[in-house]
């Protein structure tokens, strides 16, 4: 991320921030940057994801906070996660990829980091997983045959890829008890290691169709048949080291 781009964001974030406070007061717990942003790592397509971790979810106080979280959404892609601190563990089991993620890759925001502890049973991880690569895989099958005669579409359907498919190395990384710098890395790595070329292309395209929103004439189609594949054999992989 440029410096125009990264001081706007910390502005965009500072204010509001700001907003949360004076309208949700007691009721905020903590606000965590997750993903891509924590890391300064944007791109063109970036969401900024924002948590915020709330003792209730109170409709006043929420309504009162409704137009500059808009105007966030609108002018910086902020996307956001209310959730209440009750929930928090349960969330951490329920959706133990996603949270894997969010622990390893946050920045605090305000108040406590209640995110960093998070415990995150490896047999809860192992199960989600599966469910995240055989939906991901079916779910890429449907858009080739919804979208493959618009090659801008399936762009799209590449970049949009990029979450799924690179927390969910991230998490495979971590059940094989392997160390990566990020869930990008992870996901290169993996593919990498099946010494596949095709594989290995696949997962570039994404970085190209998230960096550019343009893939050359041709390219879109077979890569998103290759990313599918790709989730199926990640899935194969996890039932493998299972046994």
């Amino acid at each position: 991320m440029d410096e125009s781009k990264h001081a706007n964001l910390e502005s965009g974030l500072e204010q509001l921030l700001e907003s949360a406070a004076d309208c949700l007061k007691g009721d905020l717990v903590s606000v965590a940057l997750f993903g891509s942003a924590a890391e300064d790592r944007l791109r063109l397509r970036s969401d900024v994801n924002v948590l915020f971790i709330l003792e209730r979810f109170s409709q006043t106080a929420m309504d009162a906070f409704r137009d500059s979280l808009q105007f966030a959404m609108a002018s910086l892609n902020v996307r956001v996660m209310f959730l209440l601190r009750s929930e928090l563990p349960v969330a951490a089991t329920l959706f133990s990829v996603k949270f894997n993620d969010i622990r390893a890759r946050h920045r605090i925001l305000y108040g406590p980091d209640l995110l960093s502890g998070l415990v995150i049973d490896e047999r809860d991880l192992r199960r989600r997983l599966r469910e995240e690569l055989l939906n991901l895989s079916i779910r890429l099958r449907e858009r080739y045959m919804a979208v493959s005669l618009r090659e801008e579409q399936l762009v799209n359907v590449i970049a949009n890829s990029a979450g799924p498919l690179r927390a969910s190395a991230a998490a495979l990384m971590r059940l094989k008890g392997q160390e990566v710098s990020s869930p990008r890395d992870a996901l290169e790595q993996l593919a990498n290691q099946m010494e596949d070329a095709a594989y290995v292309q696949a997962v570039r395209t994404i970085s190209v169709a998230r960096e550019t929103t343009f893939l050359q004439p041709g390219v879109a189609g077979p890569a998103l048949l290759q990313l599918s594949l790709l989730a199926e054999h990640l899935c194969k992989t996890l039932d493998e080291d299972a046994q």
